[in-house]
């Protein structure tokens, strides 16, 4: 695995889940790859460059995790580690998987690579969404409707009715993308003034200067 854990820290030192390798339990099963005997290689990339990759090996109620890690430019550590899996039924039948975290057993869907493959809350791991300001959410939200509907996304972009959407439906829908709108409006209003503000200037008076010297 290339590198992991030499990269992708936010500001605050912590990474988020987006910096990290992730390893999916039901594409792995989709796939193919937890029938037991079966053998897989799985590749990230990032913007076409390959940044990891692992190889699994299953068996009937575990899967071998067969990659290696490295912390900056140090050397690399080869890693052989089992990862057991688990199935639930699922509510209209069938059964589906889930990892056990190596670390603190609990059953999860996504493990993530850092060093180890973990699950998010052992990796201390936080969402991107959690380092957004309030009105970058609300206009990755209204970004979202705007291209279901059809549209392109953009701040006051407002795009057309699709046909044979219900008229009481695409007026909710504008109704989010304006309430989005409103959020990013006074945010923005906010900076301007702040940048307009002149700066504040800290004067001592004469008394108090004195008393300070004396």
């Amino acid at each position: 695995m290339g590198g992991l854990g030499s990269g992708g820290w936010n500001r605050t030192g912590r990474p988020t889940t987006a910096a990290a390798s992730r390893l999916d339990v039901n594409n792995l099963n989709k796939s193919g790859g937890l029938k037991a005997g079966a053998y897989s290689k799985l590749t990230w990339s990032r913007d076409t460059e390959p940044v990891g990759n692992i190889n699994t090996l299953a068996s009937e109620d575990s899967v071998t995790l067969i990659y290696s890690s490295r912390i900056g430019d140090g050397e690399w550590t080869d890693h052989r580690e089992r990862v057991a899996i688990s199935w639930e039924p699922c509510r209209f039948g069938g059964h589906r998987p889930f990892f056990h975290c190596p670390d603190c057993t609990r059953r999860v869907l996504y493990l993530y690579g850092f060093r180890r493959y973990l699950c998010r809350r052992c990796h201390r791991l936080s969402y991107p969404s959690q380092r957004e300001r309030e009105n970058d959410r609300a206009q990755r939200k209204a970004n979202r409707i705007r291209v279901w509907l059809g549209g392109e996304p953009g701040w006051q972009n407002i795009p057309p009715r699709p046909k044979g959407m219900h008229r009481r439906t695409y007026d909710r829908l504008i109704d989010d993308i304006m309430a989005a709108d409103a959020i990013t409006d006074d945010a923005a209003i906010k900076l301007l003034a702040s940048l307009q503000r002149p700066p504040r200037i800290r004067t001592r008076t004469k008394a108090r200067a004195k008393e300070f010297w004396t």
